[in-house]
């Protein structure tokens, strides 16, 4: 199974998961490359964190929309759930993640990290709700066909079945983003969380 190839990889660390919200800066992501803490990126959030070890993304559109750029300026392994992973050079998780049904990339990129057994995670950029001037992401909308968030009313419930799962592991999931409207996960300052 692929997962195994993460199995228990970051047992007992600390590890970051940084998703595409809008209250995501360029300086957050600078202090997670210096911490040096394992960083799993979200979609397009590679541009922000270009070192990270992971890319994870669920849409087989993105991977056809962005490939090229990942390939220019991404070097961590690819993970996606996608049908056709040798065409994207992506490991495969297709029905391997929790929840098994469906989610979105940033819950998933949570479940990965939890197959890491690490202590904690702490998550940044996770705002789950638009910016003050009605901003999707950080960076510019995607072409219409990805939806541009239309699913955030189900993100809710999808994160709160893998905060289950992650304590369920006994990992403590940490919410650091700077805004946010998750209620499922413990809430921390990101500069406090960051060092341990």
């Amino acid at each position: 199974m692929n997962l195994d190839k993460l199995r228990g990889r970051w047992r007992g660390r600390t590890v970051v998961c940084i998703a595409s919200g809008p209250s995501l800066t360029a300086e957050d992501c600078e202090l997670v490359r210096e911490s040096g803490h394992p960083t799993i990126v979200v979609n397009t959030t590679f541009r922000r964190a270009p070192w990270a070890d992971i890319l994870f993304a669920m849409d087989a559109y993105w991977w056809d929309t962005y490939i090229a750029d990942v390939e220019r300026e991404f070097n961590g392994e690819r993970w996606g759930y996608v049908r056709t992973p040798a065409t994207y050079g992506v490991i495969a998780t297709k029905g391997a993640l929790y929840p098994t049904g469906w989610g979105n990339s940033g819950s998933y990129a949570i479940s990965l990290a939890v197959v890491a057994a690490p202590l904690k995670i702490i998550l940044i950029g996770y705002d789950c709700k638009f910016g003050p001037n009605g901003e999707k992401h950080w960076h510019e909308d995607y072409p219409e066909k990805m939806g541009n968030a239309r699913s955030i009313k189900r993100w809710p419930y999808q994160f709160e079945l893998v905060s289950k799962y992650a304590k369920g592991h006994g990992i403590r999931a940490v919410n650091c983003s700077r805004s946010t409207a998750l209620t499922c996960f413990e809430r921390g300052e990101f500069i406090e969380e960051l060092p341990c």
